[in-house]
């Protein structure tokens, strides 16, 4: 598999998605959308969303990578660089933009006593909304599973894409980005990982013929795992 579009099972829901954020952004006052979960941040989706937004942290990149291990070492090593790539990426974006957490934002304007917020989620402060960090994370790493598994697990695309919007979303139910910010870690996300797998078909890494061993059996090289 070339691209991260190839995969429709992937790209419909993701697409879906994308544009959906983009119209809401367009036709939606910014911050209304924290406001609009008001209703709905209760059991069980309090506990639903926090588990979504769990899914985009760094042990589920260290349970694939050790998981990956038994079947390819490249596929751990493209794992663990998308972690190692937006963790830089995130950070120099966040700092250059600056812009404001929700707590922050509502705090500003006068009006936080009218945000609903999800009972035991420490809301982060300050100018690091922009992009969203969990965002981008899960992004990166659902778009490389989805990439990794290739043409025999295509259909596989839409958990993950299910499980990479998920996780988005949960940032803004959790008052802790608006949607901007998940739109753009979104995207971030999704460049990321197609850039890690460009970078994975070139001559250099294509040479490393070791990477497609695994600590179970070894594996011969496999064309649908490379651009």
């Amino acid at each position: 598999m070339k691209g991260i579009w190839e995969n429709r099972w992937f790209a419909v829901p993701v697409v879906i998605f994308l544009l959906s954020c983009a119209l809401l952004l367009w036709v939606v006052p910014y911050g209304d959308e924290i406001l609009f979960f008001n209703n709905w941040r209760k059991e069980p989706y309090n506990t639903i969303f926090r588990i979504f937004t769990m899914l985009g942290e760094g042990f589920v990149y260290g349970a694939l990578i050790l998981a990956a291990f038994r079947w390819r070492y490249r596929f751990s090593l493209l794992i663990a660089l998308s972690g190692m790539l937006i963790l830089p990426v995130g950070y120099v974006l966040k700092d250059q933009i600056g812009v404001f957490r929700p707590k922050t934002f509502f705090e500003q304007k006068g009006v936080y006593n009218q945000v609903v917020v999800v009972p035991e989620v420490e809301l982060n402060s300050g100018r690091t909304s922009f992009p969203s960090g969990h965002t981008m994370s899960a992004f990166a790493l659902y778009s490389m599973l989805t990439l990794i598994m290739g043409r025999r697990y295509e259909r596989w695309g839409l958990l993950t894409a299910t499980l990479a919007i998920g996780v988005a979303v949960s940032r803004v139910f959790l008052v802790q980005h608006f949607l901007a910010d998940i739109l753009a870690g979104a995207i971030a996300g999704l460049v990321c990982a197609q850039f890690l797998w460009w970078l994975n078909g070139t001559h250099f890494f294509q040479r490393m013929t070791v990477l497609d061993k695994g600590l179970g059996k070894p594996h011969k090289k496999n064309t649908d795992v490379s651009p």
